[in-house]
């Protein structure tokens, strides 16, 4: 069953933008995205080097960084260094692999929103309006 294009005509919602898209399906903050576009313009980088790059503590640009990773935008890779010990650097992906994991991810959150809205009862959306009185305040309820 293929899906039908949707005319944007009369429905109230407006095109998102990417930022809107990156900070609500993938749930990046300004400084996620700021990381992400340094690693993708910059390439290979430490968790240091982004930290004094974007004046960030060294733990938030972490967190960061693994959640990008784990959203397939950036290559997470363990070096070992000839003094000995380990560090990860960080390397952009492909943009072909960039763009089928946010697509695999962005299909994976429509499914959940249409899930979610599917199980919209009555009750959920007379809660959702709020009224003071009990009477309905849809037309659809007052039938």
């Amino acid at each position: 069953k293929g899906m039908k294009r949707i005319s944007d005509e009369n429905i109230g919602v407006s095109e998102p933008s990417l930022d809107q898209l990156m900070r609500t399906v993938f749930d990046m903050s300004e400084t996620e995205l700021d990381i992400c576009l340094c690693v993708m313009e910059g390439g290979e980088q430490t968790v240091a080097e982004l930290a004094e790059q974007i004046d960030h503590d060294r733990s938030v640009v972490s967190r960061h960084l693994n959640h990008l990773a784990d959203l397939g935008v950036i290559d997470k890779r363990r070096r070992i260094l000839k003094e000995g010990g380990q560090i990860h650097v960080y390397t952009p992906e492909d943009p072909a692999v960039v763009r089928r994991n946010l697509l695999g991810a962005f299909v994976f959150w429509v499914q959940e929103a249409t899930t979610r809205i599917d199980s919209l009862s009555r009750e959920k959306v007379e809660a959702m309006v709020e009224t003071d009185t009990r009477d309905p305040q849809w037309r659809i309820y007052q039938e």
